[in-house]
């Protein structure tokens, strides 16, 4: 199959009627719009519009309130062979134009590494990539309402058989006709019976559905009875008659696991992966340490970056600091980066203020062109007598420059 390159990233799916005892009908189900009752039900909450720059795709809300799942191929340049930044999520959009009041900017994604690779390899116009074409991408705001959607671990094999299934998503024009839909509008295929056979690698292939642009990174759920729906892979490609998604199976463990330790309660940290890869990573520490008292001495917290690619560069850094104390304006707080840039974080404002706390400071400024890897450290320094500080936790939010910190996609 073509891989066919559109303007706007997405694929719609339409659904298709297949029985395991019955000869599948020849003609594809027509797509549904969802009705406007119907968006706050499940599974149809847990959907939302992705938009990276121009480009736009569908995505889902599901293992964490934190985290959206969406292909890999809606958040990277196949032209230009990069990734784009962090992309917004868009939650719960059934309207002519999105809200962008509403839109949540996340704060980074997770890829398998080896994506990018792929792409750039000639076998990729056979599909290879689609096997790869999987992002999860996490913010610190909760993503929807109440629960996440279920994740189907055995969605590979399931939808290898005639398993009742549905793919919703915000398609931007009609697969057949190629008509624009006219705005972020939801719709869906089936629910129906359907067979998947294998296609390359995590990616699964029928012929009996159709796709078109807007809806790739969709989910494709399976009904699971009693249990309801649960999200068994991502759409990411197809064209009138057939479509592709990425099939979830164990593998997913490990991306999981990648992100787990960046969306749980308390202080991010990033876990380097030879399989997974991130824009962003975050390098903490939460060890406590009281500070001289009065001492214009400087107190270091090391940090020590990789997981990025060879000679990545910064695109954005942010610091947070968690200091217990009856003055603010005692302290000193600086950053310093590989090659000895440095950037004061709070220089003795807040005069007698108790507890110094710093969320997500951007210093992005003064590190442009640095390299990302290698000894960060934060440093602090009490620089008054009469009371006691302590520092009680440090995170450092690293994100490389689009294109530079490993994996890439294609598109349908």
């Amino acid at each position: 199959m073509k891989i066919v390159k559109i303007p706007v990233v997405g694929v719609l799916v339409l659904a298709s009627i297949a029985t395991a005892s019955a000869k599948p009908k020849s003609k594809t189900t027509t797509p549904e719009k969802v009705a406007d009752s119907q968006i706050k039900e499940d599974p149809y909450r847990f959907n939302g519009a992705v938009t990276s720059g121009e480009a736009r795709g569908s995505g889902f809300c599901a293992w964490n309130r934190r985290t959206f799942f969406s292909a890999a191929h809606v958040v990277f340049d196949d032209d230009e062979m990069v990734w784009k930044s962090p992309p917004k999520w868009h939650p719960q959009a059934h309207a002519n134009k999105l809200d962008r009041k509403a839109a949540i900017q996340s704060r980074g994604f997770f890829r398998w590494t080896n994506y990018a690779e792929i792409v750039e390899e000639e076998d990729a116009i056979n599909g290879k990539a689609f096997g790869r074409d999987f992002i999860i991408g996490f913010s610190f705001t909760n993503l929807t309402s109440g629960s996440a959607a279920r994740i189907n671990m055995s969605g590979s094999a399931d939808l290898k058989k005639p398993v009742r299934s549905m793919m919703t998503g915000y398609p931007a024009r009609i697969a057949y006709s190629d008509q624009p839909i006219g705005g972020f509008f939801m719709y869906r295929t089936g629910p129906s019976l359907n067979t998947y056979n294998t296609y390359s690698g995590s990616a699964l292939e029928t012929t009996l559905i159709s796709t078109g642009p807007g809806n790739s990174g969709g989910p494709i759920w399976t009904d699971g009875g009693t249990a309801g729906w649960s999200a068994a892979g991502v759409v990411v490609g197809g064209l009138p008659s057939e479509t592709i998604v990425y099939a979830f199976s164990s593998e997913l463990n490990t991306m999981l696991d990648a992100v787990s330790p960046v969306v749980k309660a308390g202080v991010p940290q990033s876990v380097n992966s030879n399989s997974v890869s991130s824009t962003s990573r975050f390098f903490s520490s939460n060890r406590k340490q009281q500070l001289p008292d009065g001492v214009h001495q400087w107190t270091d917290y090391p940090l020590n970056v990789s997981g990025f690619e060879k000679d990545a560069k910064v695109e954005s850094v942010k610091v947070s600091v968690k200091v217990k104390t009856t003055h603010q304006g005692d302290l000193q707080v600086l950053l310093t980066g590989p090659g000895g840039v440095q950037a004061l974080v709070h220089n003795q404002e807040g005069g007698g203020k108790r507890n110094l706390i710093i969320n997500s400071k951007d210093l992005s400024e003064f590190f442009e062109d640095v390299d990302l890897e290698g000894r960060w450290t934060v440093r602090f320094q009490d620089r008054l007598k009469g009371d006691i500080c302590t520092v009680e936790s440090v995170v450092l939010e690293l994100t490389s420059v689009p294109g530079q910190a490993s994996s890439g996609g294609t598109e349908p």
